[in-house]
């Protein structure tokens, strides 16, 4: 069995037939009534893993916190920030992380510091917008890709025209997908229908990933997915 990872409740019916089929152990998300409504089952809104840390908004914490026993669960309350929405919603691996301080609580902050270089950024939905290989970044946002360049950071810029996501125009590049283990990167939907997947492609051979998605599925945003190993 692959690692347990958290997945928006509104994916496809194919592709929780794929998870079951791959034998991927999954948690569906809860709605965060604190969010709207067009996304508010995005988990990438509610949950955060850092390390040996799971910091969960305070709204969802008691559902997932049935489902996480064995791991360090922190209770998060974004009502004090402008904008909550933003305050979890960090990218990052092993090397780094990418968010703008102004976003999340001190304490989240300085544990991220702890093992990885902070890269400043002006996108407060920095996971959305983001897949943090661990020598490569893709991105959908032309401001992260402008700043990761000036930061020597190996960045490619792909589209967001063709990405779904309920209520908008388009949705973002980080919010298709997440990784299940080291090697595999699973897509809610048709990753090969997307206008930039040869980029996607490239990337994922270059770093030895393997792509995983349920052919023929609209290739939509739902907030990224949470891997509980990462």
């Amino acid at each position: 069995m692959l690692h347990k990872i958290i997945v928006s409740n509104r994916a496809s019916a194919s592709f929780f037939e794929l998870l079951e089929k791959e034998n991927i152990n999954y948690i569906k998300s809860l709605n965060n009534e604190k969010f709207n409504k067009n996304y508010n089952d995005h988990v990438d809104l509610s949950v955060l893993k850092v390390d040996e840390d799971i910091y969960i908004e305070s709204s969802v914490f008691d559902y997932y916190s049935k489902y996480l026993s064995g791991f360090n669960l922190k209770k998060v309350d974004v009502s004090s920030f402008k904008n909550g929405e933003m305050v979890l919603n960090i990218a990052k691996n092993s090397k780094y992380f990418f968010h703008n301080e102004k976003f999340t609580t001190k304490e989240i902050f300085e544990k991220l510091k702890t093992n990885r270089k902070y890269i400043k950024i002006n996108q407060g939905y920095s996971n959305c917008s983001m897949i943090c290989f661990e020598n490569r970044i893709i991105t959908s946002d032309e401001g992260v890709y402008k700043t990761l360049r000036l930061e020597n950071i190996n960045v490619e810029l792909v589209t967001t025209e063709g990405i779904i996501l309920n209520g908008y125009k388009n949705g973002f590049i980080g919010g298709t997908c997440g990784f299940v283990s080291d090697d595999i990167l699973l897509f809610y939907g048709d990753v090969t229908k997307y206008l930039d997947y040869d980029i996607i492609k490239r990337i994922a051979d270059e770093e030895n990933v393997k792509i995983l998605y349920p052919k023929g599925e609209a290739f939509v945003d739902l907030g990224g997915i949470v891997s509980l190993w990462r």
